[in-house]
């Protein structure tokens, strides 16, 4: 079974099942569970960035390239 549901992380860093879901759930049975969320586009891109100067130390050069071939 699949079910999807929107949820929030709690202060105490707890994620509550809504408890329709949970009513059709075995209890101990054990769950696949995959989280995703939207990241800021800013942050991943500054993240991205990083990444590639943190990869190569020719990264400044490889970024001018990059964009030089976009023209």
């Amino acid at each position: 079974m699949t079910f999807e549901f929107k949820a929030a992380v709690s202060p105490n860093a707890q994620i509550t099942v809504p408890a329709d879901i949970a009513g059709q759930i075995t209890p101990g049975k054990e769950l696949h569970v995959v989280l995703t969320w939207e990241a800021p586009v800013e942050s991943s891109y500054h993240a991205l960035g990083r990444s590639i100067r943190a990869a190569s130390p020719y990264a400044e050069s490889v970024e001018e390239t990059v964009y030089d071939s976009l023209a």
